[in-house]
């Protein structure tokens, strides 16, 4: 692991998107009268995980275009938001379910000739599909299956109302079309401006030192939901972790690992660190040997995004992931991390291992990360979007 010290929090705020409702809609509205183009992002509830990527981070990119202005606004913000119409030309509703208030409102956003565009990262727009997400996700409870059925079908009903669709790959968008017949368009989750300074100063400090003891596999997950993935991978970790001493597999995020493990917990062999912000996961992220990212491959997965890797790429940490179609895509094995089928995952941690690290290559994989992945880069594509939107 890297003895990195940590940059001081207050320079990096946690929740940059929280600030006042009026600061937001000002924003709309001096952009409006500057002649922009204007789209606001619905989300139910400001969060750091689906929202940070489908709504801030863009929002944030559009602050370098000329011809666009973005701002955030969550479902507490509704009946303001309908005083303040006027002022959008796309409404991109991310993830949203259906609920008491929601008939009232969009029928008042039809009403003003809004474009209406719904955001979905994950195969969960529909009841339709929820056995396959059952079964990706290992859930046996029915309290568990009844939420997702439920949140699912409140999704879909907003879903239908919409005019076009936004998703982060090319296989969750052909499901997309298939199931509503309606436009839909690409844009991949990316990094916002304070994940690539705080990411420049971790890894420059990375740089400077020499990986010591012990070797930490580090597995990030942000959902306990994960651990039937997690498993796949599990009897090949504990015989790396058996055949060296000086290995751990830390854990971050809401994740307990069978009893069968716990003997490698109270030896310390098997770390167990908090949920993190999106701040404090990139410190983590950058003091560990490889970042795992195992994936039961099947439906579900395939229409996941590939944030693990460049988040993980931009601290120079290498990746090794199961071969989904957006880590496939994102990942040329032994050139910007390894892809690792079942099987495989051992030989891999021991060629990483006996190699040690490789500055080269972990510059290579940063380079080719913020190439691909900054929210800079991605200004024209963003405006494309939402021209096409418009235009339709």
């Amino acid at each position: 692991m890297y003895q990195i010290e940590q940059c001081v929090a207050g320079v990096y705020p946690d929740t940059p998107w929280d600030e006042p409702y009026q600061n937001r809609i000002n924003r709309l509205i001096e952009a409006k009268k500057l002649g922009q183009k204007t789209v606001a992002f619905l989300y139910p509830e400001f969060d750091s995980s689906t929202f940070r990527y489908r709504g801030y981070n863009i929002a944030e990119t559009l602050t370098y275009s000329f011809y666009w202005c973005g701002a955030c606004f969550q479902y507490a913000d509704r009946e303001k938001l309908i005083k303040g119409l006027q002022w959008i030309d796309i409404l991109v509703v991310i993830r949203c379910p259906w609920d008491e208030q929601s008939d009232t409102f969009f029928e008042k956003v039809r009403s003003c000739q809004i474009r209406l565009c719904y955001d979905v990262d994950d195969l969960i727009y529909s009841p339709r599909y929820m056995p396959e997400v059952i079964k990706a996700l290992g859930l046996k409870e029915n309290v568990e299956t009844n939420f997702w059925f439920g949140l699912t079908y409140r999704n879909e009903k907003i879903a239908s109302l919409c005019d076009a669709f936004i998703t982060t790959n090319d296989y969750l968008a052909a499901y997309i079309k298939e199931d509503f017949d309606k436009p839909c368009y690409t844009l991949p989750n990316y990094l916002n401006g304070y994940q690539e300074r705080i990411s420049e100063a971790y890894f420059q400090k990375k740089m400077l030192l020499e990986p010591q003891n012990p070797f930490v596999i580090g597995y990030f997950s942000g959902s306990p939901t994960h651990l039937k993935d997690l498993m796949t991978i599990m009897p090949e970790i504990e015989e790396f972790l058996n055949r060296h001493a000086e290995a751990v597999l830390r854990i971050v995020g809401y994740m307990q690992l069978p009893p069968q493990y716990d003997r490698l917990v109270s030896e310390g062999r098997i770390e167990y660190l908090p949920f993190q912000t999106f701040i404090g996961l990139q410190y983590e992220q950058a003091k560990v040997d490889i970042n795992v990212v195992p994936l039961v491959n099947n439906v579900f997965s395939n229409c996941k995004s590939e944030l693990k890797y460049f988040e993980s790429a931009i601290v120079g940490t290498i990746t090794c992931a199961t071969p989904s179609y957006t880590y496939a895509k994102a990942i040329k094995d032994k050139e910007n991390g390894y892809l690792c089928n079942v099987g495989e995952w051992l030989d891999t941690f021991e060629r990483i291992y006996q190699k040690g690290q490789d500055k080269k290559m972990q510059n290579q994989i940063r380079r080719i990360a913020l190439k691909e992945y900054s929210g800079r880069c991605q200004v024209r594509r963003v405006e494309t979007l939402l021209n096409n939107i418009l235009d339709r």
